[in-house]
């Protein structure tokens, strides 16, 4: 699909407040965060399908079919898409490695999710400033 200005613009609006406010819960919720992946990880391949499905899925799929800006500042949205849309791939290709990297987060601790959140704060300003008439 080609995407349109008014798509990318659409794209953009609908993710900015969900970034932001996931991303400001990574940064002063760690536990929280911690916990989830941590049942998650629990569950085995059914919280690998979980995580895929609750958190990647939906943008990633909407981000790689509606959001093809590879000039700054929509390419970060869109490289952010397509990674998205390789980690689903690999995690319900190969959901060996969705498990290793459930665990992975699980061992690192609370204080992992810090980078995250960053991400996601950063996603979610830069979503908001053309829609809000800043970038043109």
């Amino acid at each position: 699909m080609v995407s349109t200005p008014q798509t990318i613009l659409a794209v953009e609006a609908l993710f900015c407040l969900p970034f932001l406010i996931i991303g400001i819960s990574h940064l002063t919720q760690p536990l929280l965060w911690h916990d989830v992946f941590e049942g998650l990880a629990r569950e085995g391949y059914a919280g690998v399908v979980k995580r895929t499905f609750l958190f990647e899925l939906g943008p990633a799929t909407l981000i790689v079919t509606f959001h093809q800006d590879w000039a700054v500042p929509g390419l970060y949205l869109t490289v952010y898409g397509h990674a998205l849309a390789i980690k689903v791939a690999l995690s319900l290709g190969v959901p060996s490695i969705g498990l290793a990297s459930l665990k992975a987060r699980q061992a690192a601790g609370h204080l992992s999710f810090a980078p995250m959140g960053i991400l996601l704060c950063t996603l979610g300003v830069l979503c908001a400033l053309r829609p809000l008439g800043i970038f043109i």
